[in-house]
């Protein structure tokens, strides 16, 4: 279905003025917020129709043929179709308005096996006749802004083609019909009345691409025969998109559901504009399903009988609202100095340091050399300053992300020297305690030998006893007057106490020999750990007194850094 002025030329490679010459002259656009275009608008070769009409006073014909097969695999049957549809639009009185007389003829040879033997049924009617009228609800560029219909507007591609998301609200219509059909219709349900209405919403999306061609995107929600004892629901998708100036193809998806009938169709095909008033379009139907299955294949043409007098709003693709006729003209009065000032913007986009040798293109138009040169200098001097000024604020941008990244690096260097400090002192603490510790241990290590040499006293004391003890023992003998053999054997007992005496008090001074060894090892373990703390300790003192040196010399290339740093660790 072709949407609206699909077969538009392709202006990625139209020059400002041709863009503002096939606007104002041609109104060539998308879109006709007023319904009319220049070109044939039909709603073929699709079903749905589109949200505009025709335009006030145009009376436009659209017809086609078509024949196809359909199988149904339960009731085994296999039909021949042929079917003409035809259509009758009008813009009436204003141009929102448009009334229409459209239906389709269908006529069938139905083959069907019954037994042994084969049937055939020929059957054909109107399937259905429809008269009624549309409306234009919502044009979302019925009102165009003023800013928006100048040549400034117009003269540049990118403003042409950027993507609007304004495009992405649809201009909406609604229609209103009456189904009429024949009693006894072979095509429609058997109680269905001769008289029924039908209503739709009709969206419509108009877009211009980047790449070339326009897209039309076009929504039908369909509710018919509600009256009837079989109401139909049915959604319609169109996407139409124009090739060239001359073709554009489309593809549409259709939903019906009833009681009587449901299907889903899919149909594609294209169009050839043979001129601004006459159509021809081809397209192929097909659906997915075997009871029944369907395919069609369809030929048709569209004609207009234009007796359109006045154009009233046109918009151009790049204009969100349209062009005004008053526009055009003042557009066409001055014309020769805005395409002096769009070919400046284009020199912008594309600008150097100096202009190339010869005339720029908008001089050409020129016979004063003298008037050329004026305008070269006064634009190489114009985009000289533009360029160091564009320069300047890059530096600044520059010097501001590198005073950004040494703020942050300083902040860094003060976290991390803080967080040594902190683990420093840790560390300080940790070695006081285990300095403490080792006092504690060396303290009781002491007391232990003050309480072994009060045991060796003990000793002294009894062996000092033991010695009475023998004294007394040998003044008892001698009076006793002991045996010379017993007198050997208490001396032998003696001498063999006294020897075992000094080996206790050999051994007890090899372990007191030990001990102060051990003490000795602990003591030069202790002072070569805190020789090792000492020169950690002055390597850091020296550290932090270079990296002081170093924020003094900062302070003094920059007086306001410290104030910055110190805010930084304030936030931290």
């Amino acid at each position: 279905m072709i949407k609206s002025a699909i077969f538009e030329p392709n202006i990625l490679n139209m020059s400002p003025k041709s863009i503002l010459l096939l606007v104002s002259i041609f109104l060539l656009g998308v879109t006709a917020s007023a319904q009319y275009t220049d070109k044939i608008n039909s709603n073929r070769p699709g079903t749905s129709q589109g949200a505009f009409s025709v335009g006030n006073n145009v009376l436009q014909i659209e017809g086609g043929f078509g024949f196809g097969k359909e199988k149904h695999n339960i009731f085994n049957t296999k039909t021949n179709v042929f079917n003409f549809d035809y259509a009758v639009r009008y813009g009436l009185l204003i141009e929102q308005l448009e009334i229409r007389l459209n239906g389709r003829f269908r006529a069938d040879g139905v083959r069907q096996v019954v037994g042994a033997n084969e049937q055939k049924i020929n059957r054909s009617d109107f399937e259905v006749n429809t008269l009624g009228a549309k409306y234009l609800i919502y044009d979302p560029y019925k009102k165009p802004k003023k800013e928006d219909s100048t040549y400034a507007s117009l003269k540049s591609w990118k403003e042409h083609h950027r993507f609007k998301w304004k495009t992405l609200i649809p201009a909406v219509s609604a229609y209103a019909g009456v189904n009429f059909i024949s009693s006894d219709n072979p095509f429609t349900f058997p109680e269905d009345q001769s008289i029924s209405p039908i209503f739709v919403i009709a969206t419509q999306n108009n877009w211009t691409t980047n790449y070339g061609g326009n897209w039309a995107f076009v929504t039908n929600i369909i509710i018919d025969k509600i009256t009837t004892e079989n109401p139909a629901l049915g959604l319609i998708l169109t996407a139409t998109h124009t090739i060239n100036d001359k073709w554009a193809g489309f593809l549409e998806y259709q939903v019906q559901k009833s009681d009587f009938y449901s299907d889903n169709i899919m149909r594609l095909g294209g169009a050839y504009l043979f001129d601004k008033d006459l159509q021809f379009d081809t397209n192929l139907a097909f659906n997915f399903k075997d009871t029944p299955s369907v395919w069609t294949l369809s030929f048709g043409a569209s004609y207009r009988f234009d007796w359109h007098s006045k154009d009233e709003i046109i918009e151009q693709p790049g204009l969100e609202g349209g062009v005004k006729e008053e526009d055009i003209e003042e557009n066409e009065e001055n014309e020769g100095e805005e395409d002096i000032e769009g070919t400046f913007e284009e020199f912008e986009e594309n600008e150097t340091d100096s202009l190339k040798s010869g005339k720029t293109p908008f001089i050409n138009d020129f016979e004063d050399d003298g008037f050329r040169e004026e305008l070269e200098r006064d634009l190489d001097e114009k985009r000289t300053e533009e360029r160091l000024e564009r320069e300047r604020i890059e530096q600044e941008k520059i010097d501001k992300k590198e005073g950004k990244k040494f703020k942050k690096e300083e902040a860094r260097r003060l976290k991390r020297e803080a967080k040594e400090a902190r683990e420093a002192e840790k560390a300080a603490l940790k070695a006081e305690k285990e300095k403490a510790k080792m006092i504690e241990d060396i303290d009781a290590e002491l007391d232990k030998m003050e309480q072994d040499k009060g045991v060796d006293q003990e000793l002294e004391d009894l062996d000092r006893q033991l010695k009475e003890l023998e004294k007394m023992e040998q003044d008892l003998d001698i009076e006793n007057k002991p045996k010379p053999e017993d007198q050997s054997k208490e001396e032998k007992e003696q001498k063999k106490e006294e020897k075992e005496q000094k080996k206790e008090e050999i051994d007890i001074d090899a372990q007191y020999d030990e001990y102060q060894k051990e003490q000795e090892s602990i003591k030069k373990a202790e002072d070569k750990r805190r020789k090792k703390e000492d020169k950690k300790r002055l390597k850091e003192e020296k550290k932090r007194k270079r990296e002081a040196e170093k924020i003094k010399r900062n302070k003094e290339k920059d007086p306001n850094i410290d104030k910055e740093i110190e805010k930084e660790l304030e936030d931290f």
